[in-house]
């Protein structure tokens, strides 16, 4: 079975589940209650990482609770 995976409440990066601190930025705000799924490999060249104010690439929840 696969481990939950944890989305930062800050800036939405999805984590995996061992961590205490999200990996993006650093926050210690983070959640299994998530929902939605985007990859951004170009966050540049990318609208939705535009829309969502992402500027690394990486996994991002798209509706965090």
């Amino acid at each position: 079975m696969a481990k939950s995976r944890l989305a930062c409440r800050e800036c939405h990066f999805v984590n995996d589940a061992d961590i205490q601190n999200c990996t993006n930025c650093g926050s210690s705000s983070l959640t299994e209650d998530w929902a939605g799924y985007v990859i951004i490999p170009h966050p540049e060249q990318s609208e939705i990482a535009t829309e969502m104010n992402v500027t690394e690439p990486g996994s991002y929840a798209l509706k965090v609770r």
